[in-house]
């Protein structure tokens, strides 16, 4: 059984001494169901006085702005391009806002373009995992969802994912949410797409992880990686694969192939998965790095990580 309110009739706000995560997803189909269901939540942290950031596409940002009015003044209006690079560094922009804002509660408007990103399972990911790493900030978070563009498969991502559903003005708890550490954790025994064949490929000599940059270099040339993506891609590897020898069990093998930019896979025969979240926030301290996983996060597109009974594969896309 689930319970509502109006759009209108906030479930808590941080006047209310609420220092919780709010995190729902607006399911719309069209411009008035979106101004329907985010208008609302906008006007709310004005009215709050507290900081109001609406990320989304151009055309659904002009449509905020101009039913908004002079009001649209008091929100920050972000291009999400600038903010949903990887899935590692959005975390890590909403760590610094947080941060930045203490107790005090913001209300966020979010959405984006989901034919964007070649690795989408990994931005949902992001939005299960955003319930544990916020759960004790104030953000009021509304994400947005055009049904009549998304499948209905990533429609059932999002009902898993959001603790809250908004359809239509009716906010209602959402009985399809799964905590994140079941949902992640399912997530990752899901198998990684198959690789192209052929993939070039090399083992990972111990001692030798110049020769796995220069092979790495070699294949950037040949797909067109910028020098600052190559230069990221390069330290990442060399993380990777260090501490696939040091944890892992030989042998220890790169593959590498091409798919919009450069992907780079390193697998061993052993068993180091780090604790689940742990590449999603920054290391405490150099000693505890967490294998440097979240290092890597913010240097590649997507990292994904598979351990099973043949050994770890740690999967790294660059574009």
């Amino acid at each position: 059984m689930t319970t509502g309110t109006r759009a209108d009739q906030p479930v808590a706000d941080g006047r209310q001494g609420d220092h919780t995560v709010r995190h729902q997803a607006l399911l719309y189909g069209d411009e008035r169901e979106f101004l329907a269901g985010t208008l609302p939540h906008v006007r709310e942290g004005i009215e709050a006085g507290a900081p109001t950031f609406v990320v989304t596409p151009g055309n659904e940002a002009e449509a905020l702005r101009d039913s908004l009015g002079q009001d649209a003044q008091a929100v920050q209006f972000i291009d999400p391009a600038d903010v949903y690079t990887n899935p590692v560094r959005a975390m890590a922009a909403m760590t610094a806002v947080a941060k930045s804002l203490g107790p005090r509660p913001a209300w966020v408007v979010a959405s984006d373009d989901w034919s964007r990103y070649r690795d989408a399972i990994e931005w949902v990911r992001y939005d299960s995992i955003f319930n544990l790493s916020f759960a004790d900030v104030p953000f009021r978070s509304c994400c947005c969802y055009n049904t009549a563009v998304l499948s209905s498969d990533a429609i059932a991502l999002v009902r898993q994912t959001h603790p809250k559903i908004l359809e239509g003005d009716v906010l209602r708890d959402n009985p399809q949410y799964r905590e994140p550490e079941d949902f992640v954790g399912d997530l990752d025994r899901l198998p990684l797409a198959s690789s192209p064949q052929p993939a070039a490929t090399m083992r990972i000599p111990p001692t030798e992880l110049h020769a796995v940059r220069a092979f790495v270099a070699d294949q950037a040339k040949r797909c067109g990686l910028s020098a600052d993506a190559l230069h990221n891609l390069l330290v990442a590897v060399t993380e990777v694969a260090t501490n696939a020898i040091r944890h892992g069990d030989a042998p220890v093998t790169l593959r590498t192939w091409p798919d919009d930019g450069l992907i780079c896979e390193i697998t061993d025969s052993g068993n180091w998965q780090p604790e689940e979240f742990i590449s999603w926030q920054p290391p405490e301290s150099a000693v505890d790095s967490g294998f440097g996983l979240w290092g890597v996060g913010m240097l590649c597109d997507t990292v994904q990580v598979r351990t099973g009974s043949n050994g770890t594969t740690v999967r790294l896309r660059s574009a």
